[in-house]
């Protein structure tokens, strides 16, 4: 209700979701048989996607960040990974350019973030190639 009232949006956009721990890498994972009740601890990251609708127009933001506000050494690399691919992303996107292209190039990045802090090994252009991007962004 905060969201909508102060933002001015008339209705809540999409479903909200707030997990953490191992549950935030896979958003919407709660159902019946496997509800989302993970009490937020120490040392988790936090994911919140959400968004809000005024006249039609439906937005949606995501933000992760550490549940008692210090990343870990290995979270941190992997935020600052995937903030070098947005920023990446924010810095060529302009008129005329295709979203397909900044997916690519989001991709990219991402791979070559993951290769240089030791997650993945071998050529960025060979993972590119068999689209070894899709296991972390489908």
């Amino acid at each position: 209700i905060f969201f909508t009232d102060f933002y001015y949006a008339r209705n809540i956009y999409n479903v909200y979701c707030y997990c953490s721990g191992n549950n935030s890498s896979v958003l919407h994972y709660g159902h019946a048989g496997a509800p989302n009740d993970k009490t937020i601890e120490d040392g988790d990251l936090c994911l919140f996607d959400m968004g809000g609708e005024y006249y039609c127009y439906g937005s949606d933001i995501t933000c992760t960040f550490p549940a008692n506000g210090k990343f870990t050494p290995d979270q941190k690399a992997i935020y600052e990974a995937v903030y070098r691919s947005s920023r990446a992303v924010f810095s060529s996107i302009k008129p005329g350019v295709a979203w397909p292209e900044m997916h690519r190039l989001a991709d990219r990045v991402h791979l070559e973030e993951l290769t240089k802090i030791g997650i993945l090994h071998g050529n960025v252009e060979d993972m590119v190639t068999v689209h070894l991007g899709a296991v972390f962004m489908p």
